[in-house]
């Protein structure tokens, strides 16, 4: 979570946040009010904490999310679950899950793993998403989108409230924070357009254009990938299981496998 003096972002993970922030920081004078990655904007805050700002977030394809951070976490391995994984079941066994020498057979083991509630609660003891049971039936993406995105998630997201798909995507309808969503496949073109049109109401730089067109296209933090396409990391069980656990992200946003 971003937040400068007229509006917030609300960066998911693994959505194109490291270019947008890197982009924010250019493009305002002054430096956020806040900023805390990856976190609620609710957190420690009133319920609905906005004070008539706009918000906007970023999303991506959940197919292709899961595969960007199964390689980022072989090109980063201190990232989350790489960590918790190599702590837990030690070096050789990680391997098995993040072995770019074998990237088909290694993501399928990744994914089902990240899938499996029993291993979750196993290998990431000390995250709230191997804790609650929403990992029965939400998806990984669809549970930190929910929890960076609406108010006070430590409070609604758990079973006694959301106990099932059709709730969480209730839920988020009702409660989602932003006002604006940026796809990651088109977010150089529309977060232009948005910082230009919106140059003087939000505070950007008179010299937005310039910076804008200076910093594009090539967003940072990106994901070394062996195989050419995300759908190549798929079999059809696998496209299935995203399809099923993370339905909220691809019903709201219009995504297709």
């Amino acid at each position: 979570m971003i937040e400068y003096e007229k509006f917030i972002y609300l960066d998911v993970y693994k959505t194109g946040s490291t270019y947008v922030v890197s982009l924010l920081n250019k493009l305002v004078a002054d430096k956020p009010l806040r900023a805390q990655r990856h976190v609620p904007l609710t957190k420690g805050r009133p319920f609905f904490w906005k004070q008539g700002k706009l918000a906007f977030a970023t999303v991506r394809n959940p197919w292709d999310w899961y595969v960007s951070m199964w390689a980022y976490s072989i090109k980063q391995p201190n990232v989350l679950f790489f960590r918790d994984v190599r702590t837990a079941l030690g070096e050789e066994e990680a391997r098995k899950l993040f072995d770019p020498e074998h990237p088909k057979q290694s993501f399928a083991i990744w994914l089902k793993s990240i899938s499996d509630p029993v291993f979750l609660k196993k290998v990431m003891a000390g995250h709230p998403y191997a804790r609650t049971s929403l990992n029965k039936f939400l998806g990984f993406y669809s549970y930190r989108f929910i929890r960076v995105t609406t108010p006070h998630p430590s409070i609604f997201l758990h079973t006694w409230y959301m106990w099932n798909m059709d709730r969480a995507i209730a839920h988020q309808k009702r409660w989602a924070i932003y006002d604006t969503v940026f796809k990651s496949e088109t977010l150089t073109d529309d977060f232009s357009s948005f910082v230009l049109e919106n140059q003087q109401r939000l505070g950007f730089k008179p010299n937005a254009k310039g910076i804008l067109k200076r910093n594009a296209p090539t967003p940072k933090n990106t994901s070394d990938r062996t195989l050419q396409s995300y759908r190549d990391y798929y079999t059809p069980e696998l496209r299935d299981l995203v399809a099923k656990r993370d339905r909220l992200m691809i019903e709201l946003f219009g995504y297709e496998f």
